[in-house]
């Protein structure tokens, strides 16, 4: 039994424990924070550290008051906590899986460049198609259609985008298949947009072809046969509705819908159909990989297009080459769709130029390949060019194997590029490796080029078909070229009754624009003054000498300007 006091003091505490309750609820409306605190006081603990009943009844009251809202802060603040965690695991999990493929990546990389490299110079059997294309994409989708329904052999599509603003190089990423593209940054024209494929094809043989053609049923077939009917036949091309020459015959159809039943009768295989010809328009033809070996790339040195196809030709037959038409091979020809985009004026300027630019390259193509043919019967030689004699130890470079095995027979005596160059140049690739001409080999200088040495750069396919020579490391073992003629001792080569020092340059005292190179006791003719002067040759390294004195010299192989390549990757 309580006394008074007592009794009074539990009456203040029930007081007091209904005034923070109230206290606690009024606040709820406000504020969470401390709604804790309120609740369990000092107070209300006994001298024996035990709760009395009144209290956790009152306690429980004020709870069941708070918990609700209370149970949302927790509630809220465990949703952020857990957010939060989650935002930090997706991120660990976002960085460990950006490691991962970037680890992925980089080994896909390595092995792609590992593979590249180890498949680099092979070649499959089949046929590269390369089409030059500027903002014609609805005649290369054509095109490239027509190559997909009626080649059954196998191939390969390079089409290089010279740059195009119609949308073209990403219409054919989109298609997709055996379609290769090369979206070059600017218009090189044709003969550099064609060069860019010749350097990615991989085909045994080579088709080059123009985007605004149709390819019909039979096509490649009957001009492969043609090609492998006579050793002697270098390039075959098609007939056509619409071209230069005597590749153009008539057709009957007015419509391209008419010329399908037309072309599938007369692409019947008539090997009677097929002939030799003179000239072959570069809308379409077929070669092999050994051709262009020997022949090398288009001169880019003729702007957009006209005259380049005939340029590449007469390099064909100096080095020993037939043409041939296939005449039971049609396809059609919508028609100089590129050149004609150019307007009529515009057409007539870079037609102009390119015209000059090939008379002042070559002066008459036609006595010079006459010539080369009769130079050609005329000489007998126990090492067919261009291959290596017994005991030569030097190993091939490997990147030669894309070579393929071509004619063995030595009656053929095709030629190189090179064997048109004159001894003792020096030659060099875009990368500035440079290399002089000696002996038919190409002896890399692996030391500074000397002062007052110019090179004259070629495509790397070219020097990689000249046979190695041992490298020159000494600076006392290089020659100038061309020398100035006060600085050329009249002291004889070996076995010359001349008395002009192997590689003179010399010229008759009549006739000073016909220059020429004095050359194993030959005399070798430049070809024009522009060929010699692509080669440095200037008026200050000629020798005058007499007509006589100089028609007594047996004569060698003429000397050729090497094609202008203006893409750094060739």
């Amino acid at each position: 039994m309580s006394t008074p006091d007592q009794q009074r003091g539990e009456k203040r505490h029930g007081r007091s424990n209904k005034v923070n309750a109230r206290n606690v609820i009024r606040r709820n409306g406000h504020s969470y924070h401390n709604i804790t605190p309120n609740i369990s006081t000092r107070s209300e603990n006994n001298r024996n550290g035990s709760v009395s009943s009144e209290k956790k009844a009152n306690r429980r009251a004020a709870q069941r008051d708070v918990s609700r809202p209370a149970m949302a802060v927790l509630h809220a603040a465990g949703r952020r906590s857990m957010q939060k965690s989650r935002r930090k695991g997706k991120s660990r999990r976002t960085a460990k899986g950006a490691r991962i493929y970037k680890q992925g990546y980089r080994r896909g990389y390595d092995e792609g460049v590992r593979q590249g490299q180890s498949s680099f110079g092979l070649v499959f059997e089949g046929v590269s198609i390369i089409i030059p294309t500027y903002n014609q994409r609805e005649y290369v989708l054509q095109c490239v259609s027509s190559i997909e329904k009626h080649t059954p052999a196998p191939f390969e599509i390079i089409v290089v985008d010279n740059g195009s603003k119609d949308g073209t190089a990403e219409a054919m990423l989109r298609k997709g298949g055996m379609v290769r593209v090369a979206a070059l940054d600017q218009n090189r024209g044709f003969a550099g947009g064609v060069n860019h494929g010749l350097m990615m094809a991989r085909g045994r043989h080579i088709i080059v072809l123009n985007n605004d053609t149709l390819v019909t049923p039979g096509w490649l077939d009957n001009m492969m046969t043609c090609l492998a009917s006579d050793p002697k036949i270098g390039v075959v091309g098609p007939v056509t509705n619409y071209i230069g020459g005597d590749q153009q015959i008539q057709v009957p159809y007015r419509e391209v819908e008419e010329m399908w039943p037309f072309a599938a009768t007369h692409n019947r295989p008539d090997a009677d159909k097929h002939r030799i010809t003179n000239r072959l328009v570069g809308f379409c033809w077929l070669f092999s990989r050994e051709l262009l070996e020997r022949v090398g790339y288009l001169d880019e040195g003729y702007a957009v297009g006209n005259f380049e196809d005939d340029d590449w030709i007469i390099r064909v037959k100096l080095a020993g080459y037939q043409l041939a038409v296939a005449g039971d091979a049609f396809i059609h020809h919508f028609g100089s769709v590129s050149m004609k985009a150019l307007g009529e004026q515009d057409f007539a300027v870079v037609n102009k130029d390119n015209e000059q630019f090939y008379s002042q390259k070559w002066g008459d193509p036609h006595a010079l390949v006459a010539e080369t043919s009769r130079l050609a019967r005329e000489q007998t030689s126990g090492t067919p060019s261009g291959q290596q004699e017994d005991g030569d130890t030097n190993p091939m470079d490997p990147r030669q194997r894309i070579s393929t095995q071509g004619s063995q027979d030595p009656a053929l005596q095709f030629r190189h590029s090179y064997d048109f160059y004159p001894e003792g140049s020096f030659l060099s690739d875009a990368k500035g490796d440079v290399y002089t001409l000696t002996g038919g080999r190409r002896r890399k200088l692996n030391i500074p080029v000397p002062r007052g040495i110019s090179p004259v750069q070629v495509a790397k396919p070219d020097l990689l078909a000249i046979p190695a020579g041992e490298a020159l490391i000494s600076a006392g073992d290089v020659q100038g070229w061309p020398r100035e003629s006060q600085q050329v001792h009249t002291t004889a080569v070996h076995g010359s009754h001349h008395g002009w020092a192997e590689g003179s340059i010399v010229a008759a005292v009549d006739a000073p624009e016909s220059r020429y190179q004095i050359s194993g006791d030959k005399r070798r003719r430049f070809v024009s003054v522009y060929a010699a002067e692509r080669w440095g040759v200037h008026s200050g390294h000629i020798i005058s000498v007499s007509a006589d004195q100089l028609n007594s010299m047996e004569e060698g192989w003429p000397i050729i300007a090497p094609p202008q390549l203006l893409n750094p990757d060739l």
